[in-house]
């Protein structure tokens, strides 16, 4: 069984909450992963700066005289200086981490978080700028509280000193990177959470919007029933998919009501027409049994044979209606319509009426079983109504259209009347007689054939007479 799917509303509220996650979470971590390499790097060129400014002071001869303590005192009267004055390594003294090691690997100077760490004799390689890096790990402080760097894995910049060959080291702290970061970190933590429920919240809300209409066509569908096919969806006039669903649904709707509303009067004029010939036939087996004698075999022919047709034109219309048009293979009209006037002349007796006008072959993709009941039923109507002549002309109207005329010299049909002929049971002349005329089933049928293979069929305006037409898409030439 097929596995059941989430509501809409569910599926677009997802798809919203996915979305937003991945823009905003994606953005987010874009974001994040610039501002933490700026700060990176903006903390090795400071980190550069200080090595490259502690390893200037470490090389004036006063520095080098003094290093252990930092504080580098000089006598200058001893030393024959001007005047008296104080040398400091710079940064000494603050929250800067840096050591500074000789061309041994002993520790001349050291500070905060550099104390107690063991460096290499040989320092790392450095480039043009005598600039290098080493990554270390930093043990835990000895003495005092913890730091917050302790145990982690950091970054030392190193610059050479010359012409002494020390080596200056200085951390590159990543307290400042994760702070700068703290902020996104904070949203990605908090805010996309909170965000993507929001478009999801949205999402949910909005698809609810979309589909109200779809929920006021679902009620309004719910109470139609086959008894009254009256109701009609509201349309909204969004004019989006949802408003052409409606105009469609409607549309089906007419054409539902417009289909039960035919059949309902096919059943009832069915019915009325099976009536007559049955009633006829009853009433002529009562009389027999009533007063005796031998029922007329005429009688009994004449009923039979009008039921027969009756009851073979209404399977033919029911099965024209539930199937699908066949494809087919080419007809030759004009050699069908020949074969059918042919038959009517060898008839007994022989109806010399009909007149046959065709150039040549005429060639139509069909059934040529259906097509020859729509030439039959043509001129079945002609014959009824036709005093001396039946022309049925077979020719190329235009290119790509067969166009058959069947044209009889009877009373015709009125101008108002030429389409209410091809309605199911219809007779212009109500008065009539039944024997005279048929059930009204004809042309319907022929026009119903004319439809499914493309075509069409109408009854032109002509002075004098009755003139059918039918017209069909000429096959293709191969």
């Amino acid at each position: 069984m097929p596995r059941p799917q989430l509501p809409v509303r569910v599926r677009a509220a997802a798809a919203a909450a996915l979305a937003a996650a991945l823009c905003l979470g994606g953005g987010a971590l874009w974001l994040r992963h610039v501002i933490h390499a700026n700060s990176v790097a903006g903390s090795v060129a400071t980190a550069r700066s200080q090595a490259r400014a502690i390893a200037s002071t470490y090389e004036t001869p006063a520095a080098r005289m003094n290093a252990d303590g930092g504080a580098l005192a000089v006598d200058c009267d001893a030393a024959g200086c001007p005047y008296d004055k104080w040398y400091e390594f710079p940064y000494f003294g603050m929250e800067i981490s840096f050591a500074v090691v000789d061309n041994h690997g002993k520790v001349l100077l050291t500070q905060n978080q550099l104390s107690g760490l063991n460096f290499p004799a040989v320092p790392p390689r450095f480039d043009e700028d005598f600039f290098g890096r080493l990554d270390v790990h930093l043990p835990a402080a000895r003495s005092g509280p913890p730091g917050q760097l302790d145990g982690r894995q950091v970054t030392l910049v190193t610059y050479n000193v010359s012409p002494s060959g020390a080596t200056v080291y200085v951390l590159v702290s990543p307290l400042d990177a994760e702070a700068a970061v703290a902020p996104v970190d904070d949203w990605l933590r908090r805010g996309l959470p909170a965000a993507v429920l929001f478009v999801a919240a949205v999402a949910w809300w909005a698809a609810g919007r979309a589909l109200r209409p779809v929920e006021g066509m679902r009620a309004e569908l719910a109470r139609i029933t086959a008894a009254d096919l009256s109701g009609r969806v509201p349309q909204p006039r969004t004019g989006d998919e949802i408003a052409r669903l409606a105009v469609t649904m409607n549309e089906t709707l007419d054409r539902i009501a417009d289909g039960a509303e035919r059949q309902r009067r096919f059943v009832a004029d069915a019915a009325h027409e099976l009536r007559s010939p049955l009633a006829g036939l009853r009433t002529t087996a009562e009389v027999t049994a009533t007063h005796g004698g031998v029922v007329d075999p005429e009688v009994l022919r004449t009923g039979t044979e009008r039921l027969q047709r009756l009851i073979d034109d209404l399977l033919l219309l029911a099965r024209l209606e539930r199937t699908a048009p066949a494809r087919g293979e080419p007809v030759d009209v004009a050699a069908v319509a020949e074969e059918l006037v042919g038959e009517r002349r060898y008839r007994v007796p022989p109806d010399e009426r009909f007149v046959l006008v065709a150039a040549g072959p005429a060639e139509v993709i069909g059934r040529e079983e259906e097509l020859g009941r729509m030439l039959r039923n043509l001129l079945d109507n002609a014959s009824r109504y036709a005093r001396d002549r039946i022309t049925v002309t077979v020719a190329q109207a235009e290119p790509g259209v067969v166009r058959v005329e069947v044209r009889d010299d009877g009373p015709g049909i009125p101008e108002a009347d030429r389409e209410q002929v091809f309605e199911r049971f219809a007779r212009v002349d109500q008065a009539r007689d039944r024997r005279h005329g048929g059930a009204g089933l004809g042309l319907a049928i022929a026009r119903d054939i004319a439809v499914r293979h493309g075509g069409s069929l109408y009854a032109a305006g002509t002075t004098s007479g009755a003139s059918l037409v039918a017209e069909l898409p000429q096959a293709p030439r191969t």
